[in-house]
């Protein structure tokens, strides 16, 4: 059975996520990203084409291993995501106070309060809905360099596979 567009990128999300982490395990230095879409992921570092392939395929196994908390990262854009839609309500929440001195105490607390609870609330956001770890029926079916130096960008195609790895 086909997976779904989302539910595709959830799952390629992850293994960006667990092929970064992966790449960060063996020393590879930021710069260093990612992005996911239904029929894959691109990987953008200083670490050539052939590494981020054989971490891709490392990460792919250990999703498949039960290792899905390599699919939330602390570097993901979801918790600043988090973090600005909190300070957001922090400030309109502190905007409602009387005097400027109070709503500014207010706003500085809100924003900290936000800023604290960011990375934990974009975590959560990561493991509910922009990532899925279960990956037994994902595979890597190729790869393309879009660029080599002085960062290498590879796209990584996915597709469903029937192997239970």
């Amino acid at each position: 059975m086909p997976i779904a567009g989302i539910d595709m990128v959830r799952r390629n999300h992850a293994l960006e996520h667990a092929t970064i982490a992966r790449l960060l395990e063996r020393g590879v230095a930021p710069p260093l990203g990612g992005y996911a879409l239904p029929g894959g992921f691109v990987v953008w570092s200083k670490a050539s084409p052939t590494e981020v392939l054989d971490a891709a395929h490392e990460a792919l196994h250990l999703l498949r291993e039960g290792h899905s908390d390599l699919a939330v990262s602390s570097y993901c854009g979801t918790n600043l995501v988090a973090a600005s839609l909190l300070g957001g309500l922090a400030a309109f929440v502190a905007g409602q106070g009387r005097g400027l001195w109070p709503r500014v105490r207010g706003a500085a607390v809100g924003l900290m309060v936000a800023s604290m609870l960011s990375q934990p609330v974009g975590k959560f956001i990561q493991r509910r809905l922009t990532t899925h770890a279960e990956v037994h029926d994902v595979d890597i079916t190729s790869t393309r360099v879009l660029k080599i130096s002085p960062i290498s960008v590879v796209w990584l195609s996915t597709g469903a596979s029937h192997s239970t790895d």
